[in-house]
């Protein structure tokens, strides 16, 4: 099996945090990314991911969002256990819990008290809706860039200001100590590492 790995990710800030918890775990290195802009993509293409495990590392970070367990939700979209090479992870509930878990480096970005930063983001129903509530009182940039106009679900800068935080501020280590299913992920990713290194 190679020690490159393919990911896919919901949007580019999936893609952005998955590229993150790669490059943490040398010697792997990220062959090639696939946004699906959204979950549908994703979840037609599970077989093909699959696949590409028996290979080739493939990492894919989805959303649990309303699905009762992480569980439910593999078997509703693959049917069978993963194979050994396909990572199939699942941020509980939303990527943003795992944003979130950052509490000290999301309170910087968004300039507010660290305080008012969830304790345990898991938790949330809607951590993207908390995200953008946390957002009002936020500089007018990150205020305007991440709160939704008219009927859209994110702001105009949405997207690019979370990958800037992500790639700038974010540290998956401190994260994970907020984030259970985080840590479940990096050592996941951890063990696949160790097999390459000499």
């Amino acid at each position: 099996m190679l020690s490159t790995v393919y990911l896919a990710a919901e949007d580019a800030p999936g893609l952005a945090l998955g590229r993150k918890l790669v490059l943490e775990a040398a010697p792997l290195t990220i062959y090639f990314e696939e946004n699906g802009h959204g979950y549908g993509a994703l979840k037609k293409k599970t077989p093909n991911y699959q696949r590409i495990g028996r290979h080739m590392p493939v990492l894919m970070l989805t959303d649990l969002d309303a699905c009762a367990c992480p569980a439910k939700l593999i078997d509703d979209w693959l049917g069978v256990s993963p194979s050994e090479g396909f990572l199939f992870r699942i941020c509980v509930r939303e990527i943003e819990a795992w944003l979130l878990a950052h509490r000290e480096a999301m309170a910087e970005f968004l300039s507010i008290d660290l305080s008012k930063i969830p304790l345990a983001p898991e938790g949330l129903k809607n951590p993207k809706e908390e995200l953008i509530r946390l957002a009002q009182k936020a500089p007018r940039q990150i205020r305007m860039g991440l709160t939704p106009e008219g009927s859209a679900t994110i702001g105009p800068r949405y997207n690019e200001l979370l990958v800037g935080f992500i790639r700038d501020q974010w540290d998956p280590v401190v994260a994970g100590k907020n984030a259970p299913s985080l840590n479940r992920a990096r050592e996941r990713i951890r063990q696949l590492a160790v097999r390459f290194k000499v």
